[in-house]
């Protein structure tokens, strides 16, 4: 579905999936392409790395509000609200 969204971002439900699918799989793709970048202060490294593991392991809450509160906070992720789902190391 990503490779979809990705052709045809502007229409996501020729992919199946919905607007705010679509927002977060273009989301994940600019987080990888930050990542990459040497200049890219530590606690937004943080943020992102953590999206990232929030996103593929599937925790608990929404990733990317998640990540917006880490962006304002500077590297605090909000384990309160996104975190692993019980049972997970």
């Amino acid at each position: 579905m990503s490779c979809c969204v990705k052709t045809h971002p502007t229409a996501p439900e020729r992919c199946g999936a919905t607007k705010l699918e679509a927002a977060e799989i273009l989301f994940a793709g600019r987080v990888a392409m930050e990542l990459a970048r040497p200049d890219l202060p530590e606690w937004k490294r943080v943020c992102m790395e953590t999206y990232v593991k929030c996103q593929e392991e599937d925790w608990l809450g929404h990733c990317y509000d998640c990540f917006r509160y880490c962006e304002g906070q500077k590297g605090e992720w909000p384990r309160n609200k996104c975190r692993r789902q019980q049972g997970d190391n």
